[in-house]
């Protein structure tokens, strides 16, 4: 789906990316503007190495308006000593209307030119072929293919998304360095109690981070540059829209990052999955003081946010969302437009999320006693606001980010450059709207989330080898036995059937393979009686 590609955000001024070494050689360069950047490099590298030299020293960025054939851009660059070249990105003008001052778009692009990630090794690398990399970008394809690639309504993986996959496997595998993914996933739990166990990473997440660890090493075992997937975490991009406070999607990330450490280390690489959030790209953990990130919130001068939800909002995390929609964020008017004018795509979108809201916000506290009719017109603002955040933060990810391998959680149709994948394993895990035996799988909705651990729960029934994922209002309606097992922090539910249940001793019998911390209740009524943070290795069964 194309989405309107119109804004006064910094993202639509650029025009181009590029790398080179301290001598003035291009080593790489993007964009739209790519190839007349490429072809006028002998008169930009004069200028850049003559008159950089001072700037390069003191680790500054340098800012040039070039003239001639690219009348009208400006380049900006600064030295990364770490990585021995030096990244620019060009700019074309900006809107003379727009809100955004310049103190900001040297900001902003001091931000891009440090974080950037162009993936292409070191100088030598880019350009000394590996020996069998057409081979081995073959088996990487094969294996992503069959391991975690999702297939949805109207795929065109076959037509045209394998080729694409495979020239992003090759940008890599032809330099002999690591490829790298990156997937914008993993945000917090859903603020909907029918949802989830409640507000840590459970059984669905380990389950999950399990999968994607697996398919690294499958990489590695056909790849000896083996590869690494970035878990760009998008939790402040959406918090306040979906009634998670910050404070929340802080403990989930910490938690998460412990979960993923702990499985790295017991299958004998931590390396394998990576982790980055807004406050990691905009570099914000550098500011020690709520007043040091206010002052420069102040300084900044950028547009404010609308919140249509109350939530709790850290300062950190309010200018992680400042920074994002002003650096980043499409054109609302062209979105209101495309919505308006009853286009198929986006108003399929539109309205795949105002359902997804209005169903995630049901028991929020702020909404509950709101009529029918007023709980459909806030999950339409929200909606709204979703589609934005999340352009923009695609927008962020293709700046930082130009040669992953872009994964995401929600059902594309795989032409790229973003593909699908599940992060659950459907040999040993299915994804159900119900626990009958005839229960229906659950699918994606308009383009919505593959069944994910953060939006549902897991289940294990007593006599099945299946991992369940459902809903946990689905749970609580267990006609059974319902337990909840905490196997070393991560939670999930275990169910009997009357006839399964027996006493604690054969319980802790069948239990004792794993370590686990069973409690248990019967008819449970409401999960909000333990969250998933209280449950904790040695607890007693609740009553």
């Amino acid at each position: 789906m194309e989405f309107p590609h119109h804004g006064e955000s910094i993202y639509y001024r650029y025009q181009a990316a590029f790398a080179r070494d301290r001598h003035g050689n291009l080593l790489y360069c993007n964009g739209p503007e790519a190839d007349k950047i490429s072809e006028c490099w002998h008169s930009i590298r004069v200028r850049l190495v003559k008159e950089n030299s001072i700037a390069s020293k003191r680790r500054q960025v340098y800012q040039a308006k070039l003239g001639e054939d690219l009348q009208g851009l400006t380049v900006y660059e600064q030295y990364h000593a770490s990585k021995g070249l030096i990244p620019g990105i060009v700019l074309g003008h900006g809107d003379e209307n727009t809100d955004i001052k310049e103190d900001f778009v040297v900001f902003f692009n001091q931000l891009i030119l440090h974080q950037v990630d162009f993936a292409i090794g070191s100088p030598k690398a880019s350009q000394a072929p590996y020996k069998h990399h057409e081979s081995a970008a073959e088996k990487i394809v094969s294996l992503f293919d069959t391991y975690l690639r999702y297939q949805g309504a109207d795929d065109k993986w076959d037509a045209c998304g394998k080729a694409h996959f495979t020239e992003r496997i090759q940008h890599f595998t032809s330099r002999g360095i690591r490829v790298e993914l990156c997937l914008p996933a993993f945000p917090c739990k859903s603020s909907n109690i029918d949802k989830v166990t409640g507000k840590d990473p459970d059984y669905g997440e380990r389950l999950a981070l399990e999968r994607i660890h697996g398919f690294i090493e499958e990489v590695e075992k056909v790849y000896e540059g083996g590869a690494k997937l970035w878990i760009i975490s998008d939790g402040h991009v959406f918090s306040d829209c979906i009634g998670v406070d910050d404070q929340d999607v802080d403990w989930y990330n910490g938690r998460l990052i412990e979960m993923n450490r702990a499985i790295g280390v017991r299958r004998g690489n931590v390396n394998r999955v990576g982790f980055k959030s807004l406050v990691d790209l905009f570099e914000l953990e550098k500011y020690r003081s709520q007043s040091e990130l206010s002052h420069l919130a102040s300084q900044l001068d950028i547009p404010s946010i609308d919140h249509h939800v109350e939530t709790r909002t850290t300062v950190e995390a309010e200018l992680c969302r400042r920074i994002l929609m002003a650096g980043c964020q499409s054109q609302r008017s062209a979105l209101r437009q495309r919505i308006d004018s009853q286009d198929a795509a986006i108003l399929a979108l539109y309205r795949g999320f105002s359902r997804f809201m209005l169903e995630d916000l049901e028991l929020h506290p702020f909404t509950r006693k709101m009529s029918r009719s007023k709980q459909k017109k806030l999950s339409a603002k929200v909606a709204f606001e979703m589609i934005m955040r999340n352009q923009a933060y695609s927008n962020l990810v293709e700046l930082l980010f130009p040669n992953h391998v872009r994964l995401s959680i929600h059902a594309h149709n795989n032409a790229g450059p973003k593909f699908g994948i599940q992060l659950f394993d459907p040999a040993t895990v299915r994804a159900v709207e119900s626990l009958s035996p005839n229960g229906n799988p659950m699918t994606s909705r308009d383009l919505l989330h593959i069944p994910t651990p953060w939006h549902n729960c897991v289940v294990k029934m007593a006599g099945s080898e299946i991992w369940y994922v459902t809903k946990a209002k689905v749970v609580r309606q267990w006609p059974g036995k319902l337990e909840v097992q905490d196997n070393n922090g991560a939670v999930y539910f275990y169910l009997r059937n009357s006839h399964h249940c027996g006493s604690e001793g054969n319980k802790r019998e069948a239990a004792k393979d794993e370590d686990l911390t069973i409690l248990s209740r019967d008819n449970i009524t409401s999960l909000e009686m333990f969250p998933a943070r209280y449950i904790a290795a040695g607890s007693t069964a609740l009553v």
